[in-house]
């Protein structure tokens, strides 16, 4: 007996033409229990993929903006995914587009879910201020408990990737009232997965007891919804719970289920995420050519997709696997590499966690200077509050500084301090040339200066402040990039 899903899809095809309701609702429908591929089949004739435009031109003004949201989430989820280049950039164009069609339509639910898509987009890519910005906006205009449900869960991304995990904790709790006005059992697996990820950072025993607890939950609601990737996801999550607790072969097993569930739905981009952590496990168990081998595929797969925290942690594994190796000169380079890769991408927590691994694996490679220097950025970037770990990390290379000789006359510090400042200068020259020639445009003058949208915002929101003033506010874009047909 053939599925419901199937009957469906079929009575739609016989209306290829017409974007009706009952496809919208199945194209959602598909969307939220991951199956982004069927939902790509079900807008029938309206999309040939990624990089391409819509046909909406027989479409009501409505219609139009619905097909537009639908690509445009569509686009960037399947180019997470897939690790495709140039998807969320797409994705963002077509999202912005249908954003301006419901603003002109005046329909506040469509609106509030149109930004909240972006705000994901710009996640994905690491500028997580513009992120926060469009799920702000999302939120202030949302009123329907599902509609705002979805945006605090989704909102919760962006505070755990920057640290904030109080502020993850309490959109959480805010959230928490609007479980009893949803059924939505994807809905309520995502609440429980984000909670279990937010108590797994903050880390200690009770909190680890307590993420388990959660993963759980969700895993029990992803099986309801039939959401693989999702299910998928949390495998990944508990395996990495195992293997902070030591418990490796039990990690293996949740990774190893999990990657073979997202090998078999083609979610590459995932995939590569789970082969990360199972480099993390081989490290622990000093099996480092098995952990080096699987930490460059995931490192391989990761390169194209634009999703560069995920890039730098796969790089920050094979590095660690190289230095355990004897292999510490390459090691060297990539933790570096790992390390500014975190850094233009806006997140200094994790760009300051592979300088501390820098030091740890390799410290004897470097010039006392370069010692000093990494250790007094990653305790400046790190914030607050540390982990237990961190914080632990933290004061064992203050005992490696402590232990080195650097060199403090006065001769070589105006040395240094002199070329810093030029450096410095230089630089921000660059970039007001760069934003100035782009009209305040940070995507423009990004481009110009050959560096990534969020890298830029990092540089100036932390190296030259100065600068904030001859930014462009944030805002809709207003040309579409994508060529009409």
């Amino acid at each position: 007996m053939e599925s419901k899903i199937v009957t469906r899809s079929r009575a739609i095809d016989a209306h290829p033409g017409s974007y009706t309701t009952e496809r919208s609702k199945l194209v959602v429908e598909l969307q939220n229990r991951g199956e982004y591929e069927a939902a790509c089949e079900a807008l029938g004739g309206f999309w040939r993929g990624i990089g391409e435009r819509p046909e909406i031109g027989s479409l009501s003004p409505a219609d139009q903006a619905e097909v537009l949201l639908r690509v445009g989430t569509l686009s960037g989820w399947l180019g997470s995914s897939g690790q495709i280049s140039g998807a969320q950039e797409f994705a963002k164009d077509l999202i912005s587009e249908s954003l301006r069609a419901f603003e002109a339509l005046g329909d506040q639910e469509k609106i509030a879910e149109a930004q909240s898509d972006l705000a994901i987009c710009y996640w994905r890519e690491g500028a997580l201020d513009e992120g926060r910005v469009w799920f702000q906006e999302a939120l202030s205009r949302a009123t329907d408990p599902a509609n705002k449900l979805r945006i605090l869960i989704n909102r919760t991304t962006v505070e755990v990737y920057s640290n904030q995990l109080k502020q993850a904790l309490s959109l959480l709790e805010e959230a928490a009232p609007l479980l009893d006005h949803v059924d939505d059992p994807a809905a309520l697996g995502r609440f429980h997965m984000q909670k279990a990820l937010v108590l797994r950072n903050m880390g200690g025993s009770e909190n680890i007891d307590r993420a388990l607890i959660e993963n759980t939950a969700a895993s029990i609601n992803f099986e309801r919804a039939n959401h693989r990737r999702y299910f998928a996801g949390v495998e990944n999550n508990i395996g990495f719970i195992y293997l902070e607790l030591g418990r490796y072969e039990e990690a293996l097993q949740h990774l190893d289920r999990a990657l073979s569930t997202l090998v078999q739905i083609g979610a590459v981009g995932i995939a590569a995420q789970v082969n990360e952590t199972r480099a993390r496990v081989f490290l622990a168990q000093g099996q480092y050519i098995q952990a080096e081998k699987i930490a460059f595929t995931a490192a391989s797969t990761l390169e194209s997709g634009g999703e560069s925290t995920h890039l730098a942690e796969a790089l920050e594994a094979q590095g660690i696997a190289l230095a355990r190796m004897g292999r510490r000169q390459t090691a060297l380079g990539i933790l570096k590499r790992a390390a500014h890769i975190a850094e233009t991408a806006g997140n200094p927590q994790m760009s300051a966690k592979i300088r501390l691994t820098i030091l740890e694996e390799v410290s004897g490679l470097l010039p006392p200077n370069e010692i000093r220097d990494l250790y007094q950025e990653a305790d400046q970037w790190l914030g607050e509050p540390l982990s237990m770990e961190v914080s632990s990390r933290l004061r064992a290379c203050a005992r490696l500084l402590t232990s080195t000789k650097v060199p403090t006359g006065p001769e070589n510090l105006r040395i240094r301090g002199s070329f810093e400042q030029a450096v410095h200068q230089r630089e921000s020259e660059l970039i007001k040339s760069a934003l100035d020639e782009a009209n305040g445009s940070v995507t423009r003058a990004a481009r110009l200066l050959g560096l990534t949208h969020q890298g830029l915002c990092y540089i100036i929101n932390n190296r030259h402040k100065q600068l904030l003033g001859a930014r462009a506010p944030i805002r809709i874009r207003r040309k579409s990039i994508i060529k009409k047909r």
